[in-house]
């Protein structure tokens, strides 16, 4: 599949923090992608000289006196500029970067190519298999396709294609690199490694991963999605989810929920929680559905949680994927999250955090996430959590009397 050694570069130097990053993923795991993508494709018209962008630039050089000048085509910045032979060059930087390649040939330019995806079929590998990470990188995917006019195949994770399939009947879903794949683009989002995205995730919104990975020139918008089916529940209601992707983004003031639930009740609402699980257990913390809400859990098709959202009055959750679920649906959404900032999920949300306690880890470029609830401070600390556990009903309660007063009742 490969004749020739690879030879990696990489457009910067990196910093200490990115280096420390950087160490995680090594020749190894590069050369594993690789091979999943397939041998270099592309045809310069040059015996034995080929290129392509599947996994970053690859360039593949035979014996000879070759020369190779790789540059930003925006910038003029030269990137590598080196005699080579039977080598395969491989960026170590996976995501767009407006690539202008120059082969010379003793002495003599034999070749030129701009990278440039117009018209060409783009490969989406969605390495995210969370469900928030994948509806908000979307729109993005949609948006290049359009201003690109390209052809957009896509692999994504099993518990996804379903649903992606019918909010995104325009991309051909498949768990292969087609062969006639021009560029490949690997969709990350969060704690990405800085060979995927040119900016930490941490310091941008999610909606932006895709803008920097793909280089899109403005953030995507929504993507409405239409319920499939009509509302089938009379009274008002609203949906309530309490579990994320971990106890650490759960609402954890002690009977919060339940004095949410009796609240919209007591306001005339049906409360249904549509959680995939009754319970949720992590570092000794048990998340639950709620006391007064109705049992509407289960591993239901997205398709049937995102219509039943559509009719919802609004939508109470968390930093999760239910709740980006919601904004598809355009569903107004009360999210209540102290371990993200306001601006890294969507901004139509009616955010709800306490500023007076240690928050926003999330955030912190000097946090190396381990596995454990609380990236600040031990159990035993009186701090412990308070992101997420020094958040009082009465705040939530202010947020839902905003949204009522935004969207009315239906």
């Amino acid at each position: 599949m490969f004749p020739y050694p690879f030879y990696y570069f990489s457009c910067h130097d990196y910093t200490e923090q990115e280096e420390e990053r950087i160490e995680k993923i090594n020749n190894a795991f590069f050369n594993e992608m690789h091979i999943h993508v397939g041998g270099v494709a592309g045809d310069t018209g040059i015996e034995g000289v080929k290129l392509d962008f599947r996994n970053g630039l690859r360039l593949q050089i035979p014996a000879g006196d070759y020369h190779v000048r790789l540059s930003d085509a925006e910038t003029g910045i030269i990137l590598f500029d080196e005699d080579v032979s039977e080598v395969i060059l491989a960026s170590e930087e996976k995501y767009y970067i407006p690539w202008l390649v120059e082969i010379f040939f003793a002495g003599q330019k034999v070749f030129e190519h701009q990278f440039d995806t117009e018209g060409q079929h783009v490969h989406i590998m969605v390495v995210s298999r969370c469900l928030g990470d994948v509806l908000a990188i979307l729109p993005g995917v949609a948006m290049y396709a359009e201003s690109h006019n390209v052809q957009i195949s896509m692999d994504v994770g099993e518990n996804l294609r379903d649903f992606v399939r019918e909010a995104y009947p325009q991309f051909v879903l498949c768990q292969y690199v087609p062969e006639d794949v021009y560029a490949v683009f690997y969709l990350a989002a969060g704690l990405g490694d800085p060979h995927f995205m040119p900016i930490n995730g941490q310091m941008m919104p999610l909606r932006a991963a895709v803008q920097q990975i793909m280089g899109l020139e403005q953030l995507p918008p929504r993507v409405p999605w239409q319920p499939h089916k009509p509302r089938c529940i009379k009274e008002p209601y609203v949906c309530i989810a309490v579990q994320a992707s971990g106890v650490a983004k759960s609402w954890l003031w002690p009977g919060g929920w339940e004095e949410i639930v009796a609240y919209l009740k007591n306001l005339g609402y049906r409360v249904l929680c549509i959680d995939r699980d009754r319970e949720q257990s992590e570092y000794g913390i048990t998340v639950k559905i709620p006391a007064g809400a109705e049992d509407f859990t289960g591993n239901h098709p997205l398709a049937e949680r995102a219509d039943m959202l559509a009719y919802a009055d609004f939508f109470i959750g968390l930093s999760s994927g239910l709740s980006w679920l919601a904004w598809m649906a355009g569903c107004p959404a009360v999210l209540i999250a102290g371990f993200t900032a306001p601006w890294y999920e969507f901004p139509e949300s009616y955010r709800v955090m306490n500023p007076r306690v240690c928050h926003f880890c999330f955030h912190d470029e000097k946090i190396h996430y381990i596995d454990r609830a609380c990236q600040r401070y031990e159990k035993d600390s009186e701090h412990y959590l308070e992101c997420q556990r020094m958040i009082p009903p009465t705040m939530v309660k202010r947020a839902i009397e905003r949204c009522i007063h935004d969207h009315g009742r239906q």
